[in-house]
């Protein structure tokens, strides 16, 4: 019935937001001193490993859709965002914490999740390096299209592109530089804050 539906929608819905919330707030501090790194999809991954595809898809469209308009600034990085949502939704583990009973099914349990999650890390830090790095090149480079600022980042392409290392190699390396450390605080706490979305429909998992 339409009506009983109403509850876990509406739960659902206000995740989300909360989730495009959270993630608007690690936009703004993106760029500063103390966190100079892009875990601006943590929440969109944490709602992928709780709710799946396509509340995962929805917080990261949402999410890139509030910045553009914050800046009044359109960009083609919202593609990184839902390449990530894609991979965690195709890799994410299936829990099963009812069912493993007893201390040495619970440690298979827990060791297979955390093997899952470096999987999920290595997989995310390599897609994103590579599709933000082919983004960057042909939206700043070859049509010409204002940089934003973000220090980090810039700082580390520039000493690959002083190196003699093409521009497109170096906007890869340079992200691969800095998502082997904001991959793993999104992939892991993502899904930490995922066990928390999952207690309010509660359930573990999917």
């Amino acid at each position: 019935m339409p009506n009983e539906r109403m509850p876990k929608f509406i739960k659902m819905f206000l995740i989300c937001v909360l989730a495009v919330a959270g993630n608007i707030f690690f936009i703004l501090v993106r760029d500063t001193p103390w966190l100079p790194l892009f875990v601006d999809t943590i929440f969109t991954v944490a709602v992928t490993f709780a709710l799946g595809l396509f509340p995962g898809l929805a917080v990261a469209v949402l999410t890139w859709a509030v910045d553009g308009a914050r800046w009044i600034y359109i960009h083609p990085f919202v593609i990184v965002s839902i390449v990530e949502v894609l991979l965690v939704h195709r890799l994410r583990p299936v829990d099963s914490w009812e069912q493993s009973r007893g201390p040495e099914r619970r440690m298979t349990y827990i060791v297979g999740i955390f093997v899952r999650l470096i999987l999920i890390y290595a997989a995310c830090v390599v897609a994103v390096s590579v599709s933000g790095g082919v983004i960057d090149f042909l939206y700043h480079t070859v049509l010409g299209m204002e940089r934003t600022p973000y220090v980090a980042l810039n700082a580390l392409r520039m000493a690959f592109l002083r190196e003699g290392i093409p521009i497109l190699a170096a906007n890869i390396l340079a992200r691969l530089q800095i998502n082997m450390a904001d991959r793993f605080i999104v992939v892991f706490g993502g899904y930490l804050v995922s066990r928390g979305i999952a207690w309010v429909f509660g359930r573990r998992g999917d």
